[in-house]
């Protein structure tokens, strides 16, 4: 599943090198001792703190700790009581609704956004956000709208490149979702070559090659998807999104050793659910059944951690638990509480499977079809959609989907893949006795 933190690549840093050499030489660090010696000296600087606050935005970035997000948002808060009627002001204000979407809170996203954009600086980069939470909430019409007005900054040749940037990694995110995976890949490419001719951050650069890495892995194009995770590993070491990333490529590849290695190592870093679901799954792979019930343990443990993992997470549990079939009464109440707030297709999807794991199956059928409507070629949505459409006696239906899945990628999941080809393999059986019957009746 394609999930990006798109919003937060508006902030523009070998495996062999330790978690802790790297981060004494991180420059974001130093970026952010700079910033905060200079709030220090100047309390009565509006810019420095806002400054401050993105700098402590890229670091959330880089470490998925929900701290810095809550420094960021301190530093911009200062900031916006110094200044906050001015075009100038327009900056912390696009800081701000970055915030708010790292919180998944995607109307504050969209207030302070518009907020930005209304001072007038002639700044169009607080449009980015606009779309991000337009995106989320499932209105992908108006995020393309908003995405397109990112063009022709002031400034500099390097502003320029960097709304170009902006503009490409999003709508290769929409190109994916509206069924043009080619396209996608193409927009990402182009993307990643601005990010490196604008000498952005590693990190930024590095997570722009994770995201090409997606686009190909959800094509089944393997051998590309690795090259980029490792590209990105090579320029920004022990990255957690490469790493989990390569863990995935190397379970599709049956190489479930380094798989459980690699994902080992993304959670050292940055313990994610879906890092330590997926290595639970390797793990039941590899016939070890205690060492995958410790790893779906820690998933539980990360998505209740704090209040910002119980608001950011749901859909994340709610899959767990229904690809898992454990406590499909609390997998529905999560899926349906994130609807509350985020409607985009991967949202829709987990609501059809936990809808289709408690035996809802017609209002299952309802929220896939809205999960497919855009046309995403999707393997997880489409082998939900096959098991949905089998278990409505749609025999038709599912056998369409379950194609679709398995020749969209093959190894789309180190376990529903396998459950993707039985099903498969139990509906030809099934047509293929009806067609012998129907012979013998004849005769």
């Amino acid at each position: 599943m394609i999930r990006v933190l798109r919003c937060l690549s508006l902030l523009s840093c070998c495996v062999a090198v330790t978690a802790t050499a790297w981060a004494q030489n991180n420059p974001t660090d130093e970026l952010i001792r700079m910033r905060q010696l200079h709030v220090k000296m100047y309390p009565e600087d509006y810019a420095g703190y806002d400054g401050l606050g993105a700098a402590y935005l890229q670091k959330g970035r880089e470490t998925a700790d929900s701290d810095y997000f809550e420094k960021a948002k301190t530093a911009l808060d200062k900031s916006l009581d110094l200044l906050s009627d001015d075009p100038a002001a327009g900056s912390a204000m696009t800081h701000m609704a970055i915030v708010c979407m790292t919180e998944h809170r995607f109307q504050d996203a969209l207030f302070w956004a518009h907020n930005a954009l209304a001072l007038g600086s002639g700044d169009p980069s607080a449009w980015a956000i606009v779309g991000d939470a337009l995106a989320d909430m499932g209105d992908y019409a108006r995020a393309a709208e908003a995405y397109s007005k990112l063009e022709n900054p002031p400034g500099s040749a390097d502003d320029k490149l960097g709304l170009s940037y902006e503009r490409d990694s999003r709508l290769s995110f929409l190109r994916f979702v509206a069924g043009d995976s080619q396209g996608a890949v193409q927009l990402m490419r182009a993307a990643l070559r601005t990010a490196i001719d604008a000498h952005m951050p590693a990190e930024n650069i590095a997570w722009s090659d994770s995201q090409l890495a997606e686009e190909l892995f959800q094509i089944g194009d393997f051998d590309g998807a690795e090259r980029a995770y490792l590209a990105a590993l090579q320029e920004y070491p022990l990255y957690y999104r490469a790493l989990g990333g390569l863990g995935k490529v190397r379970a599709g590849q049956g190489r479930y050793i380094e798989a459980a290695e690699l994902y080992e190592k993304a959670i050292a870093v940055v313990p994610y659910p879906e890092y330590a679901a997926a290595l639970g799954d390797v793990f039941q792979k590899l016939h070890q059944p205690e060492a995958a019930k410790k790893e779906y343990a820690l998933v539980e443990f990360i998505g209740h951690l704090n209040q910002v993992n119980q608001q950011i997470h749901n859909r994340d549990l709610a899959l767990f638990y229904a690809d898992h079939d454990m406590k499909l009464d609390e997998s529905l109440v999560l899926a349906r509480r994130e609807m509350e707030v985020r409607r985009d297709i991967y949202s829709w999807d987990v609501l059809a499977w936990s809808l289709f794991k408690n035996g809802k199956f017609h209002e299952a059928a309802d929220a896939i079809s809205n999960a497919l409507q855009q046309g995403t070629k999707d393997s997880q949505l489409l082998f939900h959609a096959g098991l949905i459409y089998e278990r409505l006696g749609d025999s038709a239906a599912a056998k369409d989907f379950l194609q679709r899945a398995l020749k969209t990628n093959p190894h789309f999941h180190v376990l529903n893949e396998e459950a993707a080809e039985k099903a498969l393999a139990k509906l030809d059986r099934e047509s293929g006795e009806i067609g012998k019957n129907q012979v013998r009746h004849v005769q």
